[in-house]
């Protein structure tokens, strides 16, 4: 049977042979940032390795799991979860239960105005319910290298074809989770996080369970089994 490590190694082995930009850790050892760090943005052009490594990624779910692609056309996708997109794909598992992944390529103007700085999103279900936005923020302060970007994206995927992994979403709240940890947040106070988790963990073991008023809950099984 195909492991995550499995195709982790594959996306790593493809995307090196790209030969992309790299860079170190511009504040090791827990350095704090300078002031002016936080609304500059050095080289936007390099951030553009999330949006090439998630092509790598979509490529891999291809071949070796044979995922079903599919290229979205811009504003096909629910408003309140995404801003505009300039490239997507959604990526359709073979595996009953599983999630499809979506891989969303935007580009957000940067101070100077004249380039734009990269941000993949990345989607779960028919509708793409937002799991991550990556980078998170793309200023030099918030900088930790090109491999904890990487990192960043590889794992979110993982996250959400490992399986199991569970989204709730509330009015003004969300929470997601995966074996490995979990996520909320909220607008304003929302429910105990470690309740929301316990539910999380259950609905991921297919119990039964009562959710919160106005809370949809996403559940997706292992693209790998």
């Amino acid at each position: 049977m195909v492991t995550a490590s499995d195709l982790q190694a594959q996306v790593a082995s493809r995307f090196e042979l790209l030969d992309l930009p790299s860079w170190i850790n511009p504040h090791p050892n827990m350095a704090s940032p300078r002031t002016e760090e936080y609304s500059r943005v050095t080289d936007p052009e390099r951030l553009r390795v999330v949006h090439s490594r998630a092509r790598v990624w979509a490529e891999v779910l291809e071949d070796v799991l044979g995922a079903h692609s599919e290229t979205l056309p811009s504003g096909s996708i629910a408003p309140d979860d995404h801003a505009e997109f300039d490239r997507g794909i959604r990526l359709t598992p073979r595996q009953p239960g599983a999630l499809p992944l979506l891989l969303l390529e935007r580009g957000v103007p940067t101070l100077s105005g004249d380039v734009t700085s990269a941000v993949l999103d990345v989607g779960a279900g028919d509708l793409g319910i937002l799991v991550a936005s990556l980078p998170d923020c793309g200023c030099d302060a918030c900088d930790s290298g090109s491999s904890d970007l990487l990192d960043a994206v590889d794992s979110t995927i993982r996250h959400v074809i490992g399986g199991p992994f569970v989204v709730l979403r509330g009015k003004k709240w969300r929470a997601q989770w995966h074996p490995g940890g979990g996520t909320a947040s909220s607008e304003g106070r929302g429910p105990d996080f470690t309740k929301v988790m316990d539910l999380c963990r259950r609905l991921a073991d297919g119990e039964t369970v009562r959710l919160p008023r106005h809370t949809k809950a996403l559940v997706g099984r292992s693209w790998l089994s």
